[in-house]
């Protein structure tokens, strides 16, 4: 009867630690962070261009200084560089490193992208030598899964607000919850 007891204890024991990891695992490979708020606004009138978008970068929850940058097309793209760890360091809660470098505009089509006026901008001083130099070597270090570039981009719709989220693989856009119409 003990043993029978013991190993009943064992097992709920067992069961408990594995919840325990599964949960440490689903929070290290779903969690997100805001890198930036980005909102879209018509341009005043009479000036060549015909819209804004204001970004407002987002570090450690808190958001930094917003910048308004004049863009044509029919898309705005933000991008940057991705800073990707072992995945045993995500589950361990090492984050994968991120900084915003680049606000693009963008068309549909490949021949419009050739042929119209785009708008590109660095934000917050573009690409580092650090980060330059990363993405050199930095697949060779041995904690490093891999350095690489990640850009997301959306229809421009004037008056509307994004969030620039950041997870352990790169960025995602997505229109702010009280920005989407019922």
């Amino acid at each position: 009867m003990r043993q029978l007891f013991n190993l009943l204890l064992a097992a709920l024991l067992l069961a408990a630690v594995a919840v325990g990891l599964g949960l440490q695992a689903y929070h290290a490979f779903t969690q997100e962070e805001l890198a930036a708020i980005v909102r879209c606004e018509p341009a005043p009138p009479g000036l060549s261009y015909p819209f804004l978008v204001q970004v407002t970068p987002v570090h450690n929850r808190q958001p930094g200084r917003p910048e308004k940058f004049p863009m044509t097309g029919e898309q705005w793209a933000i991008g940057g560089e991705i800073l990707k760890w072992s995945p045993w360091l995500n589950f361990l809660g090492l984050k994968s490193r991120y900084k915003l470098t680049r606000l693009s505009s963008r068309y549909w089509t490949a021949a419009d992208e050739m042929s119209k006026p785009r708008s590109v901008y660095d934000l917050e001083g573009g690409t580092p030598p650090p980060w330059r130099w990363l993405h050199r070597f930095g697949c060779r270090l041995p904690l490093v899964d891999a350095v690489y570039g990640s850009t997301v981009y959306t229809p421009v719709r004037l008056n509307r607000e994004w969030k620039v989220v950041v997870n352990h693989s790169g960025f995602l856009v997505r229109l702010s919850r009280e920005e989407i119409p019922l």
